[in-house]
């Protein structure tokens, strides 16, 4: 029974730490589940935002996450999820702003 108990607690820890994000982080698999199978368009869209973020190059991130968020058709989930990666975005922004401390 303590075996069962160490397991379950152990799964509450992942799962709250699997939210918890760290600063000036980007997270994509949610964008990336969202668009299961992308249009050409959106396919290009998240090629580019995917290697922009690898250099942090957050200005042409902004401008393919406007690109995908107003494409025609979108489902909710997809909408939520690039809205979310946006606000990340805007965090991540704001983060490697700051002056070192």
């Amino acid at each position: 029974m303590a075996g069962v108990l160490a397991l379950t607690g152990c799964g509450k820890s992942d799962k709250s730490a699997a939210q918890a994000r760290t600063p000036g982080m980007i997270e994509l698999s949610d964008l990336q589940k969202a668009f299961p199978a992308p249009t050409p368009e959106a396919a290009a869209s998240l090629d580019k935002l995917r290697f922009a973020l690898r250099y942090r190059q957050y200005d042409i991130v902004q401008v393919e996450l406007d690109k995908l968020a107003h494409l025609p058709n979108l489902t909710d989930a997809q909408k939520k999820a690039t809205d979310e990666v946006i606000q990340q975005v805007k965090q991540a922004i704001a983060f490697h702003a700051k002056p070192p401390q």
